[in-house]
């Protein structure tokens, strides 16, 4: 960072010390003009045509120092503005990321569920293609943070959401719901892969030591989106789902086909 630094510190100073030295030769050839063309006329010499022509070219090389000054300030003016538009993209770029991504666990929001789920929805209902959803819980998420803090509670939703994202496609989307629960959508995959998925999760992340201290389980609820299904009746099957795995004792998957 100090390095990025270094030559923008020394085109700064480059641009002052030129700006400097142009108001110092300005001033010298305003002064000088002027003596000029007070002796002219004061003392007219016999030749007052050899003087008007160096003043003359006083005056054309401070139009040039002026143009340079002028140009000095815009190459200035437009670098501000082009730093004032980068800012503001990285500025906008960074509240889109906020819009869109939960702040703790870094995958997409309940707010980036419904755009995407009805995108994909239409998709299913317009072009017939296949979507599962897998709804998932950490079970006595409630007995972990009061047993170990809610700090560490975060930490553990924050592990644990890296974690699956890593195992799935990247066509595939994690979003965290509420609390513990997380929902995942798998576009172009049908009930019985999403189901092998789903178990997959289960078994991994119950034989995983997270903080290196903590080992969880997982209930989790597999549904496919049908050509009558909206937002509201997909999202309805997928909680559905998952209190079924819920009330079977937890720490497994419940498949709740059309």
């Amino acid at each position: 960072m100090a390095d990025d630094k270094r030559p923008v510190h020394k085109l700064k100073t480059r641009y002052k010390l030129f700006y400097i030295l142009s108001v110092v030769a300005l001033a010298v050839l305003l002064c000088a003009n002027f003596g000029l063309i007070y002796t002219l006329m004061i003392t007219p010499p016999e030749n007052p045509e050899v003087l008007m022509k160096f003043v003359y070219l006083l005056m054309v090389a401070g139009f040039f120092i002026l143009a340079a000054q002028a140009l000095l300030i815009f190459t200035r003016f437009i670098a501000m503005l082009n730093k004032e538009s980068e800012a503001m993209e990285n500025m906008t770029e960074q509240l889109e990321q906020l819009a869109v991504h939960d702040d703790l666990t870094k995958v997409y929001n309940r707010y980036k569920f419904e755009a995407v789920a009805e995108r994909e929805l239409e998709n299913v209902r317009r072009y017939s293609s296949e979507l599962s959803g897998i709804m998932f819980d950490i079970d006595d998420f409630k007995v972990i943070n009061d047993g170990h803090g809610y700090r560490m509670g975060d930490k553990l939703l924050a592990n644990l959401a890296r974690f699956v994202s890593g195992k799935l496609r990247n066509t595939d989307y994690v979003f965290r719901w509420r609390g513990g629960k997380f929902i995942i959508l798998a576009p172009h995959t049908d009930v019985d892969k999403a189901a092998i998925v789903a178990e997959k999760l289960r078994q991994i992340v119950g034989h995983k030591l997270f903080g290196g201290k903590i080992r969880m389980t997982l209930s989790l609820g597999v549904v496919q989106g049908g050509t009558e299904d909206t937002m509201d009746t997909f999202l309805y099957r997928l909680q559905s789902a998952l209190t079924g795995a819920k009330n079977q004792g937890k720490n497994c998957v419940v498949v709740l086909r059309n």
